[in-house]
């Protein structure tokens, strides 16, 4: 009984990152690329929610390695904890990288930016970054929001049932 409620812990909260990084990648971001014609404005207000959302996985991954860790504690299935909390720990590490590293420099290349970023030629030293800096962050996140969704289909899976 106690496994199948830490399971359930782990899958929800592990469901819940997945979909709010799903939700701000696929729904959020191509809204408020149509909708916000400033750069700087547009580069506080994803810079603000990358942040919001690395700060609720943060809670969500805590959450994960807690219950995942929970798991193991009567013996057996130490191996897939292990590869699911890897991933989980992954998946902070990278979020933590976007949030401190790859988003203020966005942030400062999107300032010197006075309109829309597409206003910018595209050979113009500040779109070059901007492009570079931002295919860096969608890879980034990308690869962390695969090691959540990968540690979410990992979770439904616990020890076998003793004979």
């Amino acid at each position: 009984m106690f496994e199948r409620i830490v399971t359930a812990i782990e899958t929800t909260v592990l469901g819940l990152w997945a979909g709010s990084m799903a939700g701000f990648a696929f729904i959020f971001a191509p809204i408020a690329i149509k909708s916000v014609p400033h750069m700087d404005t547009f580069a506080s207000l994803i810079a603000a929610t990358i942040r919001g959302v690395g700060s609720f996985g943060t809670i969500c991954g805590g959450i994960a390695i807690a219950a995942s860790l929970a798991r193991v504690g009567g013996g057996g299935g130490r191996n897939l904890a292990l590869v699911r909390i890897g991933l989980v720990a992954v998946a902070l590490a990278l979020s933590a990288y976007e949030s401190q590293t790859i988003i203020p420099r966005m942030e400062a290349t999107a300032a010197r930016v006075p309109g829309p970023i597409d206003s910018v030629p595209k050979d113009d030293p500040r779109r070059v970054a901007y492009d570079a800096e931002h295919k860096a962050s969608s890879s980034v996140y990308g690869t962390a929001f695969l090691c959540v969704v990968a540690a979410l289909s990992l979770a439904a899976f616990g020890r076998r049932a003793q004979a």
